[in-house]
């Protein structure tokens, strides 16, 4: 472990609050792309001097997503991949905005989910630049910019980098009790969409055909689906339908989300909700499912358990703990997982309550997990990139 990459990281430990508190007081909704773009912006400023090569992949209707590549990586036959996304869930006309620090904690919209993840790429990078050691190490940076809402974009664009990547990074937060993350649930979402056929209320008896009538009775039978004992999680989340209270609706709709333990979980929860969409309670109405988005499940595998003893290795170095964690949530991390490619997660700072204003991070966590990417990607680079 060379003393010089901990010692600058010792050296400009305010720069990164400093750059935290920038990144977070940029309103980056996912739909915001004008914010997404800024936080690109500032991300791109600061590994400006690092000798990066940096790439821009134009997006419409979201951020463009970046690439950041080491001259190791564009001779490499493997290149380790650390990603993070620069979205956040907050609307843009939320109230939580402000980053402000309160008893060795920092509060602020996306601190740890996951603009302090960003931090610690950036700064470990800028870590090993400044030895001297980021020339022998091929390493690429991915920020992308569409996670929360299911990652559209960025899974073809991880399928494209795929038969290059030898092992995978996310820097999404870590656990309260120092967890990364060696595994997680995977996840399909559902559009469900009822037809009935529309009328007058007043002329309606008990046999109109009502979609949001043979809908509740769906929404019901799904919910029905969900079975704790084996982990498998069904919610109906935001239902719509009907177009005045004065006329029988004819189409209602409502979007689905489910979350599995194995392959064979999903495929069973799949068949049992089809099962339930061609039985029909209202007659005349009739239910099709389409799904919306999917993350394979990241399981704990052979080839990314030596992943996490190199990290828990160079941990104790530093005279810090990890352990791992499987997680309900799911990541990037399942996307690369679903490639076959060995990742770990959960490499961020600590702290609690993502998606809500209550969101903080543990202060010291964020130069300590920016010490424990940079002293071990050499590492890595040594176990996964030969």
């Amino acid at each position: 472990m060379a003393p010089e990459v901990l010692q600058y990281i010792d050296h400009h430990e305010a720069d990164l609050f400093t750059l935290l508190r920038d990144l977070v007081g940029i309103q980056s909704n996912s739909h915001n792309k004008a914010g997404v773009d800024r936080v690109g912006d500032r991300i791109s400023a600061a590994l400006a001097d690092t000798g990066f090569s940096r790439r821009r992949i134009a997006q419409t209707a979201v951020g463009d997503h970046l690439l950041f590549s080491t001259p190791a990586a564009e001779r490499a036959e493997k290149s380790i991949l650390v990603t993070g996304h620069m979205d956040t869930v907050f609307p843009e006309e939320t109230r939580f905005r402000d980053c402000r620090e309160e008893g060795g904690r920092i509060h602020g919209p996306g601190v740890i989910d996951m603009k302090g993840g960003l931090v610690v790429t950036i700064f470990a990078a800028r870590a090993l630049a400044a030895a001297g050691l980021l020339d022998e190490i091929p390493l690429i940076l991915l920020f992308n910019s569409d996670e929360e809402i299911g990652s559209p974009t960025t899974i073809p664009l991880l399928a494209d980098l795929a038969p290059g990547i030898g092992c995978g990074l996310v820097t999404e937060c870590g656990g309260m009790n120092g967890e990364v993350v060696t595994g997680r649930r995977g996840k399909c979402g559902y559009r469900l969409r009822v037809r009935g056929r529309a009328g007058h209320a007043a002329f309606a008896g008990r046999d109109k055909a009502s979609a949001i009538l043979e809908l509740a009775h769906k929404v019901i039978g799904l919910e029905g689906l969900n079975d704790n004992t084996r982990g498998l999680v069904v919610n109906v989340g935001k239902i719509a339908g009907g177009i005045g209270p004065n006329t029988v609706p004819e189409e209602a709709t409502a979007l689905v989300d489910t979350r599995f333990m194995s392959a064979d979980d999903d495929r069973e929860l799949a068949a049992a909700m089809e099962k339930l969409m061609a039985r029909t309670t209202v007659p005349g109405t009739e239910a099709t499912l389409e799904v919306t988005n999917r993350r394979p499940v990241m399981a704990a595998t052979q080839e990314n358990r030596p992943l996490f003893a190199l990290f828990a290795e160079t941990a104790a170095d530093l005279g810090l703990v990890i352990s791992e964690e499987f997680r309900s949530g799911v990541s990037d991390d399942n996307s690369l997982a679903g490639l076959g490619i060995p990742v770990l997660d959960g490499l961020g700072p600590i702290g609690e309550f993502d998606h809500s204003d209550r969101e903080y991070m543990v202060k010291r966590s964020l130069p300590e997990r920016t010490r424990l990417l940079a002293a071990a990607l050499p590492r890595v680079t040594a176990g996964f990139c030969r």
